[in-house]
């Protein structure tokens, strides 16, 4: 249905029509008045066209002489033209606010287009990451910046950050995150870590060298009250209290051996080297070892594979044994643990499953920080120093390994730790490696 003002438009038109028409009935030739009067209504809407056409392009000013439907429209016209001026400069007052806004940040920013090329960046990325405004918007990022893991973050973007030293200050640190956005573009956030990685270093050095230096008088005081423990001179009451001595000694010397192996692989860069382990011959061992227990639950071993390890020895025997540690230590002499082997897609699964007390789905992401547990005063009862875990968690890292966790309070626990194909191989040996 037409608009009111289109209808009287018409109205207006067919009027002028007719007394054109009328007129020349009147005075004779009225074909001429017609056409004079269609030649003169198409001036008009020539003339109204040709102002409505520079409003619209150039912005210029409606002519104020116009009435009906001609005047209606050049209102409309006025009227977007105001709202797009009020839009534009609320647009300029937000971007200028946007502007102001990152200049203040601290965090670098970086827009990249889908072929990571710099669309725009803060004055932070500048200061950060050594970046010139006048010269490398345009260029790809990955040609300014080129530290693989950084590169490798550029091609797989989310998930976690990536830590690269910063081409800019001498000695820094910095984080990247790449996240994507609307239609094929990315936002590069940078942090400067540098105070926060030298912190963590000096934490580190703090507890090993600390550790280190707690050894010795340790060993000592041990020696002295193993000597007084079988002393057949020592006075009858002093042997328990000699005796709980001697326990927390032994506690204090194996926290002492779990923070320095901890701070060893936490400070550690590299992956673990490529021995060969025998994964079957490690898991028989364990499961003697924690078979012959007094008051252990029923402990199985299933092989779903023969495969080995290519690995650290050492840190693979310190993973299977934690974890087997654990559900024991948590799992009461009615319950199981079952221990596999076996392998999984891409890979080969380890995995340990007990009926203990299961651990709260809300604390499960904190189970693998030092020195946290699910139950503090029963896990210093039975002897747990709060760093397994951490340690499994650090060396699975280095094997380029996960690890996971189920667990249900009251129920039990299933962990599991998944290794690559890379790092196995048949148990004859490395020569028929797999993967």
């Amino acid at each position: 249905m037409l608009p009111n003002r289109w209808v009287s438009h018409f109205v207006y038109a067919g009027a002028w029509l007719a007394l054109a028409l009328l007129a020349g009935i009147w005075l004779g030739n009225p074909a001429w008045w017609l056409v004079g009067a269609l030649a003169l209504y198409l001036a008009v809407t020539l003339r109204n066209l040709y102002y409505l056409d520079r409003a619209l392009e150039k912005g210029a000013p409606v002519p104020p002489a116009t009435r009906g439907l001609w005047a209606e429209l050049f209102s409309i016209v006025v009227r977007l033209r105001s709202k797009s001026r009020k839009r534009r400069k609320r647009y300029r007052r937000l971007v200028r606010e946007v502007r102001q806004s990152t200049r203040a940040l601290h965090d670098g920013g970086i827009i990249l287009n889908p072929r990571n090329e710099i669309l725009w960046c803060n004055r932070a990325a500048v200061r950060l990451l050594g970046l010139n405004l006048a010269t490398d918007v345009g260029h790809r990022i990955d040609n300014l910046i080129r530290n693989p893991d950084f590169v490798s973050h550029l091609e797989n973007p989310g998930g976690d950050s990536v830590s690269i030293p910063s081409p800019a200050m001498e000695g820094g640190q910095l984080s990247v995150q790449i996240i994507p956005y609307g239609k094929n573009q990315r936002l590069a956030i940078i942090r400067d870590i540098t105070r926060e990685v030298r912190l963590e270093r000096t934490r580190r050095d703090f507890v090993a060298n600390a550790s280190h230096e707690l050894r010795s008088p340790l060993t000592v005081i041990g020696g002295y009250l193993d000597a007084l423990a079988h002393d057949s001179g020592l006075n009858r009451d002093w042997r328990t209290p000699i005796a709980e001595m001697e326990r927390q000694v032994s506690r204090m010397t194996r926290i002492l051996r779990d923070l320095i192996e901890l701070t060893r692989l936490e400070s550690s860069q590299e992956e673990a080297p490529r021995d060969f382990i025998d994964v079957v011959g490690m898991l028989k061992f364990i499961e003697r070892e924690f078979v012959s227990g007094l008051r252990t639950p029923r402990i199985s071993v299933h092989f779903g594979t023969d495969l080995a390890l290519l690995g650290s020895e050492a840190e693979v025997h310190s993973i299977f044994h934690n974890l087997v540690s654990n559900a024991v230590r948590f799992t009461s002499p009615e319950g199981s643990v079952h221990v596999r082997w076996e392998s999984g897609e891409n890979g080969a699964v380890f995995s340990v499953k007990d009926t203990g007390i299961g651990i709260p789905e809300e604390l499960i992401p904190r189970v693998t920080e030092r020195f946290f547990r699910v139950d503090p005063g029963r896990s210093r009862e039975l002897g747990g120093t709060g760093l397994g875990l951490a340690i499994v968690k650090h060396a699975l890292q280095r094997h380029g390994a996960t690890l996971s966790i189920e667990s249900e309070v009251g129920e039990g626990s299933l962990i599991a730790c998944r290794f690559p194909d890379n790092r196995l191989v048949a148990r004859g040996g490395p020569a028929r490696a797999v993967g």
